[in-house]
């Protein structure tokens, strides 16, 4: 890893920290159970094939379970689930763990959340290390979007909403 003056770094995030990203769980299968993590950057690749791809931190607890051929759910959050945002963008601690988060009946093949306005259920494709990241690469295998309700948004560090209904 290249090491950079603390300015640069600070600077860096602080530019990142305004650029507005819808909210994302990325959750899979861990044996029986649903374990997932929060993400901002979701973002589509590809309509042939179709494809999409999230960054994950290299030394998260996730990042060991992810595998190719792996189902994968991606729910975009509605503006009423920050609480979700924030129980998976934290470790999962002993005796911990998604049991009581309603999955959507709607999507078989990867658990997504019940509530999102955004569904996707995908198989991982290609892990391609970036640094302490890796940058995930999936195949969509089912999508579906709600007519209702308003995305969460996360910017400079906070979670904000939209002002207007779209």
């Amino acid at each position: 890893m290249t090491e950079h003056p603390h300015d640069i770094t600070r600077g860096f995030k602080d530019v990142f920290s305004r650029l507005a990203s819808g909210v994302c769980v990325v959750s899979f299968w861990r044996g029986e159970s649903v374990h997932g993590f929060t993400a901002t950057s979701v973002t589509s690749v590809s309509l042939a094939p179709l494809r999409v791809l999230f960054c994950l931190s290299r030394g998260s607890d996730s990042h060991a379970w992810l595998r190719p051929g792996l189902p994968v759910g991606i729910s975009v959050l509605h503006a009423e689930q920050q609480i979700l945002s924030e129980r998976f963008a934290r470790r999962v601690g002993e005796g911990e763990g998604y049991g009581d988060v309603p999955l959507s009946p709607a999507i078989r093949h990867a658990p997504v959340l019940e509530g999102a306005i955004g569904q996707i259920a995908a198989s991982v494709a290609q892990i391609i290390p970036s640094g302490d990241h890796s940058i995930v690469l999936c195949d969509v295998t089912d999508a579906q979007a709600s007519s209702d309700g308003e995305p969460l948004l996360y910017c400079k560090r906070n979670y904000h909403r939209l002002h207007h209904s779209l």
